[in-house]
């Protein structure tokens, strides 16, 4: 935080500026340390330019390295694209990459999509690059974990020919007060790692993308973009930031926009107007009468809100209602309804139900997915500067045409 002094008769006057870039942090035990340094290789640091002049700094890390023959190889990073958004807008675009030491690429903009928040940036290499280890997670949590697995007494198989899960045995399960760790890499010096630990969280992200979940590492900055890692040195999420916790995109999400953006050069916005939270997440009033009508549902996604002439409210989805199937796969959490719809644009699904009226699972089917006709809007941390006020706290502040309005629903 840099200060200068302000002239003004009479007194005294200082003007903070406040970037809140910089090293994060915590102490590390030696198991944590050795899963940070699994991943700490595929970590970067990347700076973008508006011809001469910087915008942003942020982090990333290697997904893919390919051999090109002739003794040369292409990195592909995953980052955000905050690193490519200006409040004056981005000409003569310029990216550098660092690894660690200060080893140094010149970057490439291959793909972006600013729904999700995500960018994939190549650099070329004379020797291969270390890549990253991902792990899709599985953040369902049984109200009854005795009862887990129930469903079949709940006879589906009328409604749906396979009962697929989204839950494989390859996920790893998240559960609030899971550890985690935030990464990034340093932006000077030599450029070394960064890492925050905290612990998942479960709650509301208060950006427009509901898919965000939370952790409660502290991160600078410049740790956007920078990957959220499990005590396997896996990593789980791309890191966003806020003040009070980090927000993080699953990789569940990431990976299917990492596919769709090099292959289409477009990322799928699937919506049916609904508005959803994980079971567990619902009022005690709800999950009282939901155990008592069906008590081998012990997981799903709870209907908060159908909006008005929106294809759920058209399939006659009610809230309340708890989602257990789309189309033939099991829905243990909105993460999975998220996943299921993904390829569904334009298409039918079938969604089965357990209603508070009703005796046995009903089936309801949505005519047809919609795009989202919104996209998501991220706020631009910005510089702030503040007048006489020696005790700061390091703060940050939203560009006021970077909000958006109205809640992001599936």
């Amino acid at each position: 935080m840099a200060a200068k002094k302000s002239g003004r008769k009479g007194r005294c006057r200082y003007k903070y500026v406040i970037n809140n870039y910089g090293r994060f942090g915590g102490k590390l035990d030696k198991d944590t340390k050795k899963s940070v340094l699994k991943a700490a290789s595929t970590v970067v640091c990347l700076t973008s330019y508006s011809g001469d002049k910087q915008m942003f700094i942020c982090s990333g890390f290697i997904m893919e390295s390919c051999d090109n023959g002739c003794g040369t190889f292409t990195g592909t990073i995953l980052t955000s694209a905050i690193l490519l958004r200006s409040p004056s807008g981005a000409d003569d675009l310029k990216i550098d990459v660092y690894m660690a030491g200060g080893a140094f690429f010149k970057g490439q903009l291959l793909a972006v999509d600013f729904h999700y928040n995500i960018a994939i940036i190549t650099i070329n290499s004379n020797a291969p690059l270390p890549t990253s280890t991902v792990r899709l997670i599985d953040k369902s949590v049984p109200l009854d974990p005795g009862n887990r697995g129930c469903f079949e007494d709940l006879n589906l198989s009328h409604f749906a020919g396979h009962q697929d899960s989204a839950i494989s045995s390859n996920r790893f399960s998240l559960y609030p007060g899971t550890a985690v760790l935030a990464l990034g890499r340093y932006f000077a010096d030599s450029y070394d790692i960064m890492a925050a630990p905290g612990e998942f969280s479960y709650g509301d992200c208060k950006f427009d993308c509901k898919e965000l979940l939370i952790s409660s590492c502290k991160i600078k900055k410049n740790g956007m973009g920078g990957p959220l890692i499990n005590s396997l040195g896996e990593v789980i999420g791309v890191n966003f930031y806020k003040a009070s916790y980090t927000p993080f995109l699953p990789m569940n999400i990431v990976c299917q926009c990492y596919r769709d953006l090099k292959t289409q050069c477009r990322i799928p916005r699937p919506w049916i107007g609904l508005s959803v939270v994980d079971l567990f997440g619902g009022s005690l009033h709800e999950l009282e009468i939901l155990n008592q009508k069906f008590p081998q549902v012990v997981e799903g996604a709870i209907v908060k809100q159908a909006l008005p002439n929106s294809p759920a409210c058209i399939a006659d989805l009610r809230a309340g209602d708890v989602i257990i199937n789309c189309d033939g796969n099991l829905v243990r959490s909105c993460l999975e309804l998220t996943e299921a719809l993904w390829d569904k644009e334009g298409k039918p699904v079938e969604l089965v139900v357990v209603r508070e009226s009703a005796d046995k699972p009903l089936s309801l089917v949505v005519e047809a997915v919609k795009t989202n006709p919104n996209t998501y809007r991220w706020p631009v941390p910005e510089r702030r500067v503040v007048n006489n006020h020696p005790l700061l706290r390091e703060r940050f502040i939203w560009s006021s045409n970077s909000l958006f309005p109205w809640p992001a629903l599936l």
